[in-house]
């Protein structure tokens, strides 16, 4: 008796560590797909750079990468970068991002952002497009930059990376994804 529930329960952690969500693991970019082949290189960079992003890409369901988002900024700001969105290793869309912002703020930087999802669920509000409002605080000076959030917050972690530029600020903001489904 105790034999067959020792097998049973080695055969129900093999189905769960199989069936375990990572987002990137065998993804490859389209050749010739130029904003895939930029996506893929940054998350290599963003590895090779970040250490507290090895654990995101372990156990996301899925990921967004912008290989580069424009941020300028001089009271009032903005930003816009065009990404992909990975599931299941599988790139199923692109999507951009928009951010107008105010506050205290004075400079420009590129950076490169990728979006953690927990679960489908939590995709699905990137999909849908909803309007998120955040605070953000930070200094950015060559390529030399911090932030993102420490743990999944509603199903979505954030960690960028400067690519380049000089700027501080102090500022909030709203962010509009528009979602793509590449044609089936």
């Amino acid at each position: 008796m105790n034999r067959i529930k020792k097998l049973s329960m080695a055969v129900a952690a093999l189905l769960v560590l199989s069936s375990s969500p990572i987002a990137t693991a065998d993804w490859e970019a389209a050749s010739g797909n130029r904003l895939e082949e930029r996506a893929a290189r940054a998350i290599e960079r963003m590895r090779a750079k970040v250490e507290r992003s090895h654990p995101y890409f372990e156990d996301a369901y899925a990921i967004a990468v912008w290989p580069g988002i424009t941020r300028v900024g001089f009271g009032f700001g903005g930003a816009w970068g065009r990404g992909v969105v990975i599931e299941q290793d599988e790139a199923v869309g692109t999507v951009s991002y928009w951010q107008g912002s105010s506050g205290i703020q004075a400079g420009a930087k590129n950076f490169t952002m990728v979006l953690f999802f927990k679960n489908e669920e939590a995709l699905e509000g990137l999909k849908r497009g909803d309007i998120q409002f955040t605070g953000q605080a930070g200094i950015d000076v060559a390529n030399v930059g911090a932030a993102g959030t420490p743990a999944y917050n509603e199903g979505v972690a954030i960690i960028p990376l400067t690519n380049l530029g000089l700027m501080a600020e102090f500022s909030a903001a709203g962010v509009k994804f528009n979602y793509k489904p590449y044609d089936q």
